[in-house]
């Protein structure tokens, strides 16, 4: 019987590979998503800012769009993600606490939250959290 000698050095190497990708793997996977949906029945366009610990992303999407964000695997007390939407020019605004694997936030045809939407994952937005 013939071994080559390379081997076990290229089963080495894909291992060794392996174990580099999978943390960021885990990462992607672990972290909890949110996702706001905004009825496909609305009016014109929603905009948005998301705040995500103080990193903000501005935007828009229509009737029928969703946008969202990553939260933290690791959230600390202090962990916040906002959500602020104007649409038909009535402001509204939103804190939401995401859970694994992912939270979805229902926004109505009239630019309010509606009903489909967790209440225990969302509260009103006011003071950060200190």
């Amino acid at each position: 019987m013939i071994m080559s000698a390379n081997k076990p050095k290229r089963h080495f190497w894909r291992w060794a590979g392996a174990l580099l990708v999978a943390p960021i793997i885990l990462w992607y996977v672990a972290t909890p998503q949110v996702s706001f949906h905004f009825s496909d029945k609305g009016q014109g366009r929603l905009g948005y800012i998301l705040n995500v610990q103080h990193e903000i992303s501005k935007g828009e999407i229509y009737p029928g769009e969703t946008t969202g964000g990553a939260g933290h695997i690791f959230p600390s007390d202090q962990f916040f993600m906002e959500f602020d939407w104007n649409n038909a020019g009535k402001a509204h605004c939103v804190r939401v606490k995401p859970k694994w694997p992912s939270t979805d936030v229902y926004i109505g045809a009239d630019g309010g939250l509606d009903g489909r939407t967790d209440g225990e994952v969302i509260e009103t937005c006011g003071a950060f959290p200190s």
